[in-house]
């Protein structure tokens, strides 16, 4: 049996130069390194049918996510990343780290940014760990780390570390959001994660959370009837403008109280394969869905991983959602995605 063994590789910005070059090959992984004309630093890693570009720095996003040479993510958004942005001007990426101070679209109360500091923040550190043997069953396994510390007086300090785990054949993304309080006080926080699949080809969600009056709460009917029935969110009609965006917020306590048991959701394409979205940490109680459709663009984000709804921060306050982490504390959230090309082949038991 061969031995487990880790190695972990830091990164530094001087490594990316507008010619891609490679950094280092492995059994199962190659990685090369690539500066946009905008300035940002970009990783490309290859791995089995999958290609990942990742941002080290500018919000350790995941640019764009390719299965067997095809794109998995949205289209007609951003087409290049860039520093000096604000969160619609550099919105192009299929997984974008969204909080911590606050997250949403601000209400006539708030000060905070789109989506908070998160998505155009310059992370203080990258790196990548690789991981090979058998300790868990799966093989070499490939990790996209960083670390960023934040600190603004009178508001909030916080150390956010994304640690972001690539399978082997390239078809499953694993991620670990730890959030740590290094302050003598509480602090409130939100987090969401802004998972853009495309929109075309795609026919029907399905949930372990139903999608009752119970459940969802709808921030706009853009289709008829779905207010008074939120299951027609489920069923996706191809040709219907979804202008600007249907946004829905399911909640997956009992009640709205409680802890909120593991969720996941599948997106079924035409073709039979599927993307599948899983979270499984007691503080991601609650997902959103964000669809937005019309000639010039179309996104299907069916299972955002979140803490709260994306109506801002005080609107979320008001309604108990907004968590706290104490002084001195930490806590980890999980959340993962993948691509199937059967709907049996996708790990979310229990859907409909």
């Amino acid at each position: 049996m061969s031995e487990h063994r880790a190695f972990r590789w830091r990164l530094n910005p001087s490594m990316f130069t507008e010619k891609e070059h490679t950094l280092f090959e492995s059994p199962s992984f190659s990685a090369s390194a690539f500066r946009y004309s905008s300035g940002v630093e970009a990783l490309r890693i290859r791995a089995g049918r999958g290609e990942i570009v990742w941002l080290p720095y500018l919000g350790q996003q995941v640019w764009d996510w390719s299965v067997d040479g095809a794109s998995l993510k949205f289209e007609g958004f951003v087409e290049e990343p860039a520093y000096g942005k604000n969160f619609l001007q550099n919105y192009g990426g299929f997984l974008i780290h969204c909080g911590v101070t606050a997250m949403g679209n601000p209400c006539p109360r708030d000060t905070h940014p789109h989506h908070g500091e998160l998505p155009v923040a310059r992370f203080d550190e990258a790196w990548i760990e690789i991981e090979t043997g058998p300790s868990d069953g799966c093989g070499e396994e490939l990790s996209l780390c960083g670390r960023l510390h934040w600190k603004v007086p009178f508001v909030a300090e916080y150390h956010c570390a994304p640690s972001l785990r690539i399978s082997a054949d390239g078809l499953r993304l694993r991620a670990e959001v730890r959030l740590e309080n290094p302050t003598s006080r509480d602090m409130e926080y939100m987090y969401l994660a802004h998972i853009n699949f495309a929109f075309a080809g795609t026919e029907k969600i399905l949930s372990t959370v139903p999608f009752d009056a119970a459940h969802v709460n709808i921030r706009e009917e853009v289709l008829p009837g779905i207010a008074a029935n939120p299951a027609l969110i489920k069923r996706i009609d191809g040709e219907a403008a979804y202008e600007p965006e249907l946004v829905a917020t399911l909640d997956h306590r009992e009640n709205h109280k409680g802890t909120a048991s593991p969720a996941g959701s599948v997106l079924v394409h035409k073709d039979g394969s599927v993307r599948w979205v899983r979270q499984d940490s007691p503080e991601l109680d609650h997902h959103v869905v964000w669809i937005t459709h019309d000639r010039d663009r179309g996104a299907c984000g069916f299972h955002l991983p979140a803490t709260a709804g994306p109506t801002g921060f005080e609107r979320e306050k008001a309604l108990g959602n907004v968590k706290r982490l104490p002084a001195g504390a930490d806590t980890t959230l999980r959340y993962e995605c993948g691509f199937a090309d059967r709907l049996e082949d996708a790990p979310i038991p229990g859907v409909f």
